[in-house]
């Protein structure tokens, strides 16, 4: 009896033993149970749901770039890709969906060969397999889309630009963003696969307006990371459509007249500023650009000895020979060193002390006033008036009307010019200002050199008298902007047009004969040549040259002539002479934009 006692107090402790090791896991379990699913219920659930949830960034769509009539410059149209998102995979199943994927649309050999070598669950993003797919290649892929773990089809956007080369500089393209140009990670959008941003002309200027914002969309996903069920989805704000001062009728019609040229035209409004074509050429096709330009494409563009890549309206700088020549007599007439009336008398050649300076025109112009001066384009007499003046006085002449520094047109590369002077001479060259640099730089040789941009602003206060700023785009309630006289005495003004009007339309002007016929459409200019080298001789035929060492083609003017409304610039690199070359391009788009405006007043 006493050993089933023992026994059963043995056993007895035991169970109490057990039971409370057992008692003891229960409430750890219960309490870890608890804690689970009360205590850390939000974090736990969060987990849950990313793991079944998935986080989508749409890109907004880019907004258009308009002419003034609404004409797009640039727009957008459909792009379906192909998308590959390793993060729910493991490489069994990388391979198997690359498999079956290739057996349906047909991969590059190249992009297989290299998602061989990736490790799945690796990336961050989804990679972009394929781009512009055809409506059968996504309706064979969306047929079997719950079979390609990872796989999925996006509805993207590609730009597309009407124009082409006739507006490449100005619209500019988009490209695929570098790793320099994500700042911080507060900009996701930029990180997206093959997401682009404006690289060039108006599409960089305007980026920011162009842009939009992101849209975010709630997938949910089996355990393969397939997409079954959008859960919810906020849209995307498409970018801002803007307008543009330009008129693509002029814009394609000036640069067709230069296709085969290098060479800019430049056309503004002369009470405004508003720019009305803004072209360069030989250029490139944007499409091309914004698509993932090709190794031989670009080698091509880049041996160019006619330089497509270069913006010639903004960024290219040439000395702007005689259409300068208005700067010095202007200059002369305002600070009084000569008269309307005075003369100066052209034998063909002007000394400084024993060096001398020749005249186009072998044999001289005989007496010449500043009328005939400008008409003729005489040499002389703007040496002998550079003479009396000196430089800084015609040098700050130059830059009342807009040489010698940018214009913030917002366009990048836009270049300054130079209009020297001494002190810019001896920081450059470390040498003096001397009298024969002032001569030379009297008809627009030496170191003068001007931008079209800035020729055509010139032109343009001349034309109108103020210092009417050049712009691209109008802010609302700035359509008719007010700008402060350009600080020349106007009957000074009026005698410089009067003589712009004589280089076209008497006879004499070294434009006389690509005048326009019809006198409501009449138009006033100044023919420029400047020469590449100096080695050339006088009266050697241009043509006979290797193109790379003619004379550049200038031509500034304004039309109407009695009543000036719109100005220009047309500058062709090697072109030869202004008169030959620049001028009937001038006189075409001068009279192409005014019968323009006669069709919309119709």
């Amino acid at each position: 009896m006493p050993k089933e006692n023992e026994k059963q107090r043995i056993f007895t402790r035991r169970a109490v033993l057990f039971g409370g090791l057992q008692l003891a896991a229960f409430s750890a379990l219960a309490g870890r149970l608890f804690q689970l699913q009360f205590l850390r219920e939000n974090e736990y659930a969060t987990l849950s749901e990313n793991n079944r949830i998935k986080l989508q960034l749409i890109a907004p769509e880019r907004g258009h770039i308009l002419d003034r009539w609404g004409q797009p410059l640039a727009l957008n149209e459909k792009n379906y890709r192909l998308f590959l998102d390793y993060s729910s995979l493991n490489q069994q199943t990388l391979r198997a969906s690359l498999q079956k994927l290739n057996a349906l649309v047909p991969l590059p050999e190249k992009k297989l060969k290299a998602l061989e070598h990736v490790r799945a669950s690796a990336a961050a993003m989804p990679e972009m397999l394929k781009e512009h797919l055809t409506w059968e290649e996504v309706s064979l892929v969306e047929l079997h889309l719950l079979e390609l773990a990872g796989i999925s089809i996006d509805s993207g956007q590609i730009r597309h630009y009407p124009f082409a080369e006739k507006a490449a500089h100005l619209a500019g393209y988009v490209g695929t963003v570098s790793e320099d140009e994500i700042t911080d990670d507060s900009q996701p959008l930029l990180r997206l696969p093959e997401f682009k941003i404006g690289k060039n002309g108006v599409e960089k200027m305007l980026e920011d307006r162009l842009r939009g914002t992101a849209g975010i969309r709630q997938m949910e996903v089996n355990v393969h990371g397939v997409p079954v069920r959008e859960v919810s989805k906020k849209d995307s704000i498409p970018g801002e459509t803007v307008s543009l001062t330009i008129d693509s009728r002029l814009q394609e019609y000036a640069a067709g007249l230069v296709a085969a040229e290098s060479a800019s035209v430049v056309v503004m409004e002369v009470d405004t500023g508003n720019i009305l074509a803004l072209v360069s050429m030989p250029a490139f096709d944007p499409d091309i650009f914004s698509k993932g330009i090709a190794a031989d494409y670009w080698k091509i563009l880049s041996t160019d000895k006619k330089s497509p890549l270069l913006d010639k309206s903004i960024a290219g700088q040439y000395p702007p020979g005689s259409t300068f020549k208005m700067m010095v007599g202007l200059a002369g007439l305002d600070e009084g060193v000569i008269e309307p009336s005075s003369t100066v008398y052209c034998p063909g050649q002007f000394f400084l002390g024993d060096h001398k300076f020749n005249c186009w025109k072998q044999g001289g112009h005989g007496s010449v006033r500043f009328h005939e001066a400008i008409q003729q384009s005489c040499d002389t007499f703007f040496y002998t008036v550079a003479e009396r003046l000196g430089i800084d006085a015609y040098a700050q002449m130059a830059r009342r009307f807009g040489l010698g520094h940018v214009h913030g047109l917002g366009l990048e590369g836009e270049k300054p010019g130079i209009i020297p002077d001494p002190e810019w001479k001896m920081k450059h060259t470390k040498q003096r200002w001397s009298g024969g640099d002032t001569i030379n730089c009297a008809i627009g040789q030496g170191f003068v050199l001007a931008t079209p941009l800035q020729l055509a602003v010139m032109a343009a206060r001349i034309a109108g008298g103020t210092a009417v700023k050049p712009r691209l785009l109008v802010a609302k309630g700035e359509e008719n902007p007010v700008f402060e006289p350009v600080g020349v005495k106007s009957e000074l003004l009026q005698l410089t047009r009067e003589a712009m009007i004589a280089v076209v339309n008497e006879p004499g002007g070294t434009a006389y004969g690509k005048r326009i016929m019809e006198p409501r459409f009449a138009f006033a200019g100044k023919t420029g040549t400047s020469q590449v080298r100096h080695l050339i001789r006088e009266g050697m035929n241009q043509n006979l040259l290797p193109w790379e060492f003619r004379h550049h083609a200038l031509f500034v003017g304004f039309a109407p002539a009695d009543a000036p409304k719109y100005a220009c610039c047309v500058a062709i690199e090697h072109g030869g002479g202004g008169a030959a070359t620049a001028a009937p391009v001038a006189r075409d788009v001068l009279l192409k934009i005014q019968q323009l405006d006669e069709e919309k007043k119709a």
